[in-house]
């Protein structure tokens, strides 16, 4: 893999203070999701259905959103790349082992079972995690990271 270092500028009472951090990028996954296909999965599908797809925790803040579906799509997106990250897809690894928190506390994902596993012997440390809306779509950029 390559190392890439990450430059951050840091305003302290008018004076500058750079910092340069080195992390290794592990996996690095993308995806293209149609909200308007989330929309009819969300749609077309009861509870206990979602529930193989989104966990409890995600349900709840997508229902409460102001833009629920977005939110599923959004969460949707993120777990798909993860897994495209994590070098596997979703070969042997269930939905709801990748968690995707959007309260904005800064920790994006949260690996339970085989993905975790997976994680670890990859040496990822850390997820950074990028999304653009386009219309009717989300493009997701997941990047793995670890400390050099």
């Amino acid at each position: 893999m390559f190392f890439n270092r990450v430059s951050y500028i840091y305003k302290n009472r008018g004076n500058r203070c750079n910092v340069t951090i080195e992390t290794e990028a592990k996996g690095l996954g993308v995806d293209l999701v149609s909200v308007t296909r989330i929309a009819k999965l969300i749609a077309g599908h009861d509870l206990e259905t979602l529930q193989l797809v989104f966990t409890n925790k995600e349900i709840d803040y997508c229902h409460g959103a102001t833009d629920s579906i977005y939110s599923y799509a959004l969460c949707f997106g993120i777990k798909e790349a993860v897994a495209k990250a994590l070098a596997t897809g979703l070969v042997g690894i269930d939905w709801n082992e990748i968690e995707v928190d959007l309260t904005g506390t800064g920790k994006w994902v949260c690996l339970q079972g085989k993905a975790k596993i997976q994680a670890k012997k990859l040496n990822i440390q850390q997820w950074h995690v990028d999304w653009w809306r386009l219309d009717n779509h989300l493009l997701v950029n997941v990047i793995a990271t670890s400390k050099k």
